[in-house]
């Protein structure tokens, strides 16, 4: 019922489409998270590339605006709220192309076809019903999302996210580089996500006699208390939980020689500033979610132990402990030893 209510308005106040000639005004959708945001930076790099004299805006989230800010390749950001008053500033914008990257919010994409764009481009399947508003339907195939959003935006080219972090932003963190440094970001949005932590504290501990490095324990506020924990656990360990911006913590990763995650938004900074990457996978799937075509990264992914997945249910991620120390601590060391070797 929604979605006919929001199908006949849409239908009812649509107006005037863009013509042909406008066609170099791109409306970029992507009002979810951290990953998501970053995913679609290279397709927005190569849209730019083909097209460099169009004009290019990002419609998002409040996180999505802090990822993408300083960004080169966008002309203007906008935030989705307010939407009366975000709806008649974009249709002075004249857009005639939008692309939908990926929204969680069902009035999005009726939003974004009362803006008069004479192209809606999406993916099939992922528009909670409301395909029929799209003007352009992208199959749904089991590709990246990082090769998905590329596909979208009709722009083939290089995979590689980008951050783009501040003088300011580097000077925030400060750290000592006369011994290596190692990240670790124990956290996740999703219990189901989230190794051991008493994992992390071994590994952190097996890399220090190995390397004779520094520990830096990353966490949002909410994982204030189990950075904490860890960060006590480990001789001389830094912890930042909740005080870094996301460009902030874009800066701090990229002076890392090391980072170990769990999959998670602070993996793909991690790739985005191209610092070598241990991504702990399971139950997702890292061909469609992990570092992509990213050299300087060692996937470990282990099936699940349930069947079906708990997902969201699941209170004690046994499938994740199938991933030991002893095999994380060696990927992490081939990486280092790799990358000093460069």
């Amino acid at each position: 019922m929604k979605n006919l209510l929001l199908q006949f308005f849409v239908y009812l106040f649509r107006g005037r489409q863009r013509h042909a000639s406008e066609k170099g005004r791109f409306l970029i959708v992507s009002t979810t998270g951290l990953g998501d945001t970053l995913w679609g930076t290279p397709a927005i790099r190569n849209l730019r590339q083909k097209n460099p004299g169009a004009y290019i805006g990002v419609l998002t989230s409040p996180l999505g605006a802090s990822v993408l800010k300083h960004n080169p390749h966008i002309d203007e950001i906008f935030i989705y709220k307010k939407l009366f008053r975000l709806w008649r500033i974009l249709r002075k914008k004249e857009i005639a192309t939008v692309l939908i990257f990926h929204t969680s919010q069902r009035s999005v994409l009726p939003f974004c076809a009362l803006l008069g764009a004479s192209r809606i481009v999406g993916t099939e399947g992922l528009s909670k019903g409301l395909d029929s508003l799209l003007t352009e339907i992208k199959p749904a195939r089991s590709i990246h999302e990082i090769e998905r959003r590329i596909e979208i935006a009709g722009a083939p080219g290089s995979a590689m996210m980008e951050l783009f972090p501040s003088s300011q932003d580097v000077a925030a963190t400060p750290l000592s580089t006369l011994r290596p440094l190692v990240c670790i970001h124990p956290g996740a949005k999703d219990r189901f996500k989230q190794w051991p932590p008493s994992h992390f504290v071994a590994v952190a501990k097996a890399l220090q006699d190995h390397l004779g490095c520094q520990i830096c324990v990353t966490g949002n506020a909410e994982e204030k208390q189990l950075v904490g924990s860890i960060a006590k656990q480990i001789s001389g360990a830094k912890a930042f939980a909740g005080n870094l911006t996301i460009l902030q913590l874009a800066a701090l990763m990229q002076k890392m020689s090391l980072v170990i995650t769990n999959d998670t938004g602070p993996m793909h900074i991690a790739c985005a500033m191209q610092v070598p990457v241990v991504a702990l996978f399971t139950p997702t799937d890292s061909r469609l979610c992990g570092p992509y075509l990213y050299p300087s990264s060692k996937i470990i992914q282990k099936s699940t132990t349930c069947s079906p997945c708990l997902r969201k249910k699941c209170r004690e991620p046994f499938c994740l402990r199938q991933i030991s120390v002893e095999e994380v601590t060696k990927a992490a060391l081939e990486l280092f030893y790799a990358r000093a070797r460069r």
